[in-house]
């Protein structure tokens, strides 16, 4: 049997917060070193920037060769704001302007110059007679709050009359920083510490790698990631909300209209969609609280071609073919747009002359 600790306890209290004071300094040493380590040894965080915010096309390219899936390729062609119109800035007297904000689908990957979404679109109003400009201001990968940013940088230069934003898959994506967080920081916290960890921590990367060993798979819809790991929406509902609210506030100053826009998938084209995309409820509700107008052309084109309408190595993306058939289907829905937007304004002149 021990003999008794006879030390007195202030002595013993001194000595404990020593042991502990040392053992936390050789533990941070000893994470620094490690974390120095795996830097050195070529280990990158779980999150870089560059995956998720931050990109957009590069400016004033000319009939450049873009490589696409499976060694295809198409020949693009950008402007001074990366954007792949033709537009300029100054508008045409007596010429209305409709943008189409979205992804790589409303950008065109994957299809020559005069075959994207918009250039379907323009020849459809311009054999409707209409006098009306369609700016193609769709980026790859891009969220709406991307879109958002896109629009505050530079699409809002354009002064559109209306705006049709198609709700990407990407804002769906799970990741472990959302978009906002990446653009405006975490909003808490818990989110902060995981968001500090994510974007900066070798040994995170390394843990979560040993836990999860699917964490290096993207999940792109919820409840399919195989990783089992515990990741955020790149946009949430609410935050969807948001960004279409400052949209539609951005352009109420001058009278234009924000429409809501969903684009057909491969097994909507061939009339076998059978699942509920989560853009659907979230634009009807949203559509029922603020009026906000709904473009929906899923059920455009069904039975009109199938496979015949998306490019052959990577049917998440419409063809040339594709993008004539759906742009002429958003015809009478945009015309409607248009419509909306004259008497707006009519309304608006008839007031200031009566006042």
């Amino acid at each position: 049997m021990s003999p008794p600790d006879t030390t007195p306890a202030p002595r013993r209290r001194r000595k404990l917060r020593r042991n502990l004071l040392f053992g936390a300094i050789v533990t941070i040493v000893v994470l620094y070193l490690l974390e120095v380590g795996l830097r050195l040894a070529g280990v990158q965080p779980a999150y870089q920037a560059d995956a998720v915010g931050g990109w957009r096309m590069l400016p004033r390219v000319t009939n450049s060769t873009m490589r696409g899936h499976e060694g295809t390729s198409f020949t693009l062609t950008t402007n001074d704001d990366g954007l792949r119109t033709t537009l300029r800035k100054a508008r045409t007297p007596g010429v209305k302007r409709v943008a189409l904000l979205g992804d790589s689908t409303t950008f065109g990957w994957g299809v020559n110059n005069g075959e994207t979404l918009a250039d379907g679109l323009q020849a459809g109003l311009d054999a409707a007679g209409e006098r009306v400009e369609v700016m193609n201001a769709g980026q790859p990968g891009y969220s709406t709050t991307q879109m958002v940013a896109l629009y505050d940088r530079a699409v809002h230069l354009y002064q559109p009359d209306v705006m049709i934003v198609f709700v990407p898959m990407h804002d769906n994506n799970q990741v472990l920083v959302s978009d906002r967080e990446y653009l405006n920081g975490a909003s808490g916290p818990l989110a902060g510490i995981r968001v500090l960890l994510a974007e900066n921590s070798r040994i995170y990367q390394v843990l979560r790698q040993r836990v999860y060993p699917l964490s290096h798979e993207a999940s792109l819809v919820p409840g399919r990631d195989k990783s089992a790991e515990l990741r955020v929406p790149r946009v949430s509902d609410r935050e969807r909300d948001n960004n279409f609210d400052h949209l539609r506030e951005s352009l109420s100053e001058t009278g234009g209209i924000v429409a809501i826009g969903h684009l057909p998938f491969l097994a909507d084209l061939l009339g076998e969609a059978n699942e509920v995309r989560f853009s659907e409820p979230w634009g009807a509700a949203y559509s029922a609280r603020t009026g906000a107008p709904i473009v929906d052309l899923r059920a455009c084109c069904a039975g009109q071609g199938g496979e015949a309408l998306v490019l052959p190595l990577d049917p998440g993306h419409l063809n040339a073919a594709g993008n004539r058939l759906v742009g002429a289907a958003a015809v009478p829905p945009v015309r409607e747009l248009l419509a909306q937007f004259s008497a707006a304004g009519s309304t608006d002149a008839t007031a200031e002359s009566n006042r």
